[in-house]
């Protein structure tokens, strides 16, 4: 399915992660409402690419090219000085801010209206559009609440705030690209946080201890920008992705009936990096006695009981 609208999925990756699972990639191009892909990594991650013969439907950029990965090190390193006690910033830390802004920046490239952004670790499970029929772009929504994320925002922009029920973190988003270069420019405006350019002011808004706990979202920020200004601009969607995914699959042996089954109920599966599948989930989601007799959702929500904090899938959001 291809939305009418030309534009690039911008898949930002580690070398990694790209490993873990580029072997899905295919379904990412078959799948997603794009006329290609553009991953933006490292040299390491162009030369996985280069092994694995991508074809023209998917395009490198350096991620240097958009936002150099030192300067933001060196600025959240300036930043936490005080409680880093002389030790060196791990890179982690700076990587989770660093690819937001890599997504945030690409609007200043982009030369279409619009620019999608999927997160290298999840799946789609089936065909989708990122326009209803009536041409209006959609912002999809999950269940979560991150306080941290508002915080940030607010102190970005005055009366920015949480403004909808659902959440706009869904592993993806669709980016009106002159409208990222607004809230950027909004950002850039207040002189009341020191820097120049809108990513050094989120690290300066937010207090050095904080920083290495996540508190800042880029698909909240953006959602919540729209919800504000441009509330007309685009359509809320209810969005379902199992975002444990590679704690019930393994990415390597996971099979296409059980992306067809998952279907059934969600859009998309992610496999993060700090999860595996527990010897208690073993063969539970993937066991086809199991997918014959119920609905994924059903399953997972009878897993759910089970939960201790984590992610929770929700429906029903309007």
């Amino acid at each position: 399915m291809k939305d009418v609208q030309g534009y690039d999925a911008l898949i930002v990756v580690t070398d990694t992660d790209y490993a873990r699972v580029a072997k899905h990639y295919d379904r990412i191009l078959q799948n997603l409402p794009a006329k290609r892909i553009a991953v933006v990594g490292s040299a390491a991650v162009l030369e996985r690419m280069e092994q694995d013969e991508r074809g023209d439907s998917y395009v490198f950029i350096d991620e240097n090219a958009i936002l150099p990965f030192d300067a933001v090190y060196e600025a959240i390193s300036e930043r936490m000085a005080g409680i880093l006690n002389g030790q060196p910033l791990p890179r982690g830390i700076a990587g989770w801010y660093y690819q937001q802004f890599l997504k945030m920046s690409y609007a200043d490239f982009c030369p279409q209206e619009y620019y999608m952004v999927w997160d290298g670790d999840t799946i789609p499970c089936k065909p989708f559009s990122m326009f209803s029929e009536n041409g209006k772009p959609y912002l999809d929504v999950k269940a979560e609440y991150v306080p941290g994320y508002f915080d940030t925002m607010g102190k970005l922009i005055p009366g920015l705030s949480k403004l909808i029920g659902p959440s706009f973190i869904s592993e993806h988003m669709l980016f009106k690209t002159e409208l990222m270069e607004e809230l950027l420019t909004a950002i850039e405006a207040n002189e009341e946080i020191p820097g120049q350019y809108y990513w050094q002011k989120i690290i300066n808004a937010i207090e050095p201890a904080d920083l290495q706990v996540n508190s800042f979202s880029e698909f909240e920020t953006y959602g919540s920008y729209m919800a504000l200004k441009h509330s007309s601009v685009y359509r809320l969607r209810e969005w379902h992705s199992f975002r444990l995914g590679a704690e019930f699959f393994d990415p390597d042996t996971i099979r296409e009936e059980d992306f067809v089954w998952l279907a059934q109920d969600f859009d998309a599966i992610s496999f993060e990096k700090n999860q595996s599948v527990r010897e208690d989930h073993r063969h539970l989601f993937d066991n086809p006695e199991y997918q014959a007799k119920m609905r994924p959702r059903i399953m997972l929500e009878n897993a759910q009981k089970e939960f201790n904090g984590g992610n929770v899938e929700q429906w029903g959001l309007f």
